[in-house]
């Protein structure tokens, strides 16, 4: 049986500005080590580049190429890698 503290959830990944989001290609599923690109939200002025934040594994994308999102609006779900 897995200890509390070594349970970890899943993760989401958020739109840090308000614009139209272009998810990289990358499946669902796949190993992302920490600081992979995982797309860009482009505004009127900006592109900025979304990536993931630790190393992990792509749960879920939340979001499809075109959407429109806000700042905070989750883009896509993962799942932490733990060390032993």
């Amino acid at each position: 049986m897995l200890e509390p503290a070594n349970v970890f959830g899943w993760r989401v990944v958020v739109a840090p500005v308000r614009g139209t989001v272009s998810p990289a290609e990358v499946s669902e599923g796949t190993h992302l080590p920490a600081g992979t690109t995982l797309g860009c939200v482009r505004s009127r002025r900006d592109e900025v580049h979304v990536s993931a934040g630790y190393d992990g594994v792509l749960a879920e994308w939340l979001v499809q190429e075109g959407d429109l999102v806000d700042a905070g609006d989750p883009l896509a779900r993962l799942y932490p890698e733990v060390s032993a």
